[in-house]
């Protein structure tokens, strides 16, 4: 870390300032007007050490580059692990936000392209085709249109 150092020449009246307002004796205000004081202040300086945080992708940018829909890209993702994956893996492959993969996760299953099943505190995906038999007996929550 490199540490920034300011030096600060503080003349004698305001040192004699200072010391009226501590309470201080006459005799330390006679000496204060002579001398000069200085004082050194050290705070870390901001470099390039400090890291800013990877900007999320937009859907927009991603489609331009890609040449792929957001769905599309999803359906990849999950016929390349075998048809599943936990909601916050595909959050962390893609570089969108929550609320964003959420939503397109929630437009996906309205259209019958994934299945999205509760185990615990998560999400996993899956593709129709490859939904466990227990998920099958579940009877999805209907999502209202908006």
């Amino acid at each position: 870390m490199i540490w920034a150092v300011t030096r600060k020449l503080v003349s004698g009246e305001a040192i004699e300032k200072w010391m009226k307002r501590a309470g201080l004796g006459n005799n330390a205000e006679a000496g204060a007007n002579e001398q000069r004081v200085e004082i050194i202040e050290s705070k870390p300086e901001r470099t390039a050490e400090f890291k800013s945080e990877p900007k999320q992708v937009s859907m927009t940018d991603f489609a331009f580059e890609s040449g792929l829909t957001p769905g599309e890209y999803i359906v990849q993702l999950l016929e390349g692990h075998d048809g599943k994956r936990r909601q916050q893996e595909l959050i962390a492959e893609t570089g969108w936000s929550r609320s964003t993969v959420s939503r397109l996760l929630g437009k996906m299953e309205a259209r019958g392209e994934i299945v999205r099943v509760r185990l615990g505190n998560e999400n996993v995906v899956y593709l129709p085709n490859f939904v466990p038999t227990f998920a099958r007996r579940i009877d999805p929550v209907p999502i209202p249109e908006r």
